[in-house]
């Protein structure tokens, strides 16, 4: 497990980070659909799509589920997991692949990025901004990319205020929201099939019809804050080492009393920038 607990974090936050700047690799794995006791919600045919995937979307202050991670970089790793949010504040996930017993944690808030490595004894505290290439990413757009909801970069969830600022195209079988603003030299787009369910985000490069770079979204299932996807896939790109990842949630909780675990263990050390490419040499 040699460098893997604080990988797989800087993956997983790279990679949902990332998503918006174009840094995240094709995707193979397959959408599957919902499962039948958990349907999505579906609008009539008859509502403008952009309209019909905003019906899908419910409101929501915080979230409490457990899960599953798996990550391939070089060798594979799995790992139960847990995870809370505070909508619009924190996203804490922590790493517990043996009997509960908790062996990291990853915390992103509106400004900060930590994540601690109890194995090793050691930790990082950044800015977000290390990771952003500065694109105004925020942490509510990392939440859906973590949930499978559209969203404009720094502006929020998509909604009818926000709707001037997406177009909507129908491609095949599929129904895309594209953003009307680019980003470093790429648009982004959010692939939808006909009962509005979420497929995919797709970075294209300016000028391209064919995705780059794409997170894959399946299980798409109705709760309490709407449609959301149950499982994400994605591949990246770190530090010229290509990864994978994949996020599976289960009996996620909805707007109950949530504990953000903000504290460094004594005795820690701390991981800067600049030590972060050598966390992918082995």
């Amino acid at each position: 497990m040699k460098n893997k607990i604080i990988s797989l974090f800087i993956l997983l936050t790279s990679a949902v980070i990332l998503a918006s700047c174009g840094t995240i690799r094709n995707a193979n794995a397959a959408n599957s659909a919902g499962k039948p006791q958990d349907q999505p919600t579906t609008p009539t045919a008859t509502v403008d799509p952009i309209d019909a995937v905003i019906a899908t979307l419910g409101d929501w202050q915080t979230l409490q589920t457990g899960g599953n991670i798996s990550l391939k970089a070089g060798s594979n790793f799995s790992s139960s997991i847990q995870v809370r949010m505070v909508r619009d504040q924190a996203i804490f996930i922590s790493l517990r692949p043996m009997l509960g017993i908790e062996v990291g944690r990853l915390l992103i808030t509106a400004d900060s990025l930590y994540a601690v490595d109890k194995v090793h004894k050691r930790y990082i505290a950044e800015k977000v901004s290390l990771l952003t290439a500065g694109i105004p990413v925020t942490v509510s757009d990392v939440q859906d990319i973590f949930l499978g909801r559209p969203f404009l970069i720094g502006k929020g969830t998509l909604d009818e205020a926000l709707k001037p600022q997406v177009t909507c195209e129908n491609k095949g079988n599929a129904i895309v929201l594209s953003s009307n603003e680019n980003y470093k030299g790429y648009s982004y787009a959010f692939s939808y099939d006909k009962s509005s369910r979420i497929v995919s985000l797709d970075i294209m490069p300016q000028g391209s019809a064919t995705a780059a770079y794409q997170v894959k979204y399946s299980d798409v299932r109705a709760t309490k804050a709407g449609n959301i996807a149950h499982n994400i896939n994605a591949n990246a790109t770190i530090e010229k080492k290509k990864m994978s990842f994949s996020l599976t949630y289960k009996n996620i909780e909805w707007n109950g009393n949530v504990k953000i675990d903000r504290s460094i263990p004594n005795g820690y050390s701390r991981m800067s920038a600049s030590s972060l490419s050598s966390i992918f040499a082995n």
